[in-house]
């Protein structure tokens, strides 16, 4: 395989992976309006016949939509940790570099 073959394949899962997170961040942000107007819905509703079947669906809608939110994060942050070891040599370099500027 030569090296623009290469550069295409990554270029391509770059692309996919990009993809991945655009529609994930998308997932989100429509999960955190829908919450946003669950809550709301939670503080004007009144006493009425039909609350508890009101607040089940409320309640139901927010814990199967998060329960796939999260899903969807597992799948496009697979093998991502947020502190990999090249984060924790950055920071120890960052505080090495703050401590050492004190010393002087």
């Amino acid at each position: 395989m030569s090296n623009k073959e290469q550069e295409e394949l990554y270029y391509i899962e770059a692309k996919k992976r990009v993809s991945q997170l655009k529609w994930f961040y998308i997932h989100l942000a429509a999960y955190l309006v829908v919450v946003t107007f669950v809550i709301w819905n939670l503080l004007i509703i009144e006493d009425t016949p039909y609350t508890d079947a009101i607040l089940a669906i409320n309640y139901s809608t927010v814990v199967i939509w998060g329960f796939f939110v999260v899903l969807n994060a597992i799948k496009v942050f697979k093998g991502r940790s947020l502190f990999n070891k090249k984060w924790e040599e950055k920071k120890i370099k960052e505080f090495m570099g703050e401590n050492h500027k004190t010393w002087e």
